[in-house]
């Protein structure tokens, strides 16, 4: 199967980002845990920081609102990939071999 070459050696499904770069499920939630981490940081120093002078001009005026629009994004392109790690996942499981993700009891 065709799914069955993105499979590593330890088992690990392997997604690529923009069809430019392969990710395990944990390499892209460190990933991930950071760029969130400094949208969330920029979100609230655009919600703290009032232009003024040179600086008060429409763009910076609503610097806040778009940051926090391309944390949504990011937040959203997360669910998205996330959701693609988990179909890879469910596509090289064979059927009745139980959840992937859960260790063998």
């Amino acid at each position: 199967m065709l799914w069955e070459t993105m499979q590593t050696s330890m088992g690990e499904v392997r997604v690529k980002a923009y069809g430019l770069v392969e990710f395990t499920r944990p390499a892209y939630v460190k990933v991930q845990t950071v760029v969130l981490c400094i949208m969330v940081a920029m979100v609230v120093f655009a919600f703290l920081w009032q232009p003024t002078g040179i600086w008060a001009n429409p763009f910076f005026a609503n610097l806040e609102w778009i940051i926090l629009l391309f944390f949504c994004l990011e937040v959203g392109e997360t669910v998205v990939m996330l959701g693609k790690f988990k179909a890879r996942e469910r596509a090289l499981t064979p059927p009745g071999a139980g959840d992937p993700t859960r260790p063998p009891p």
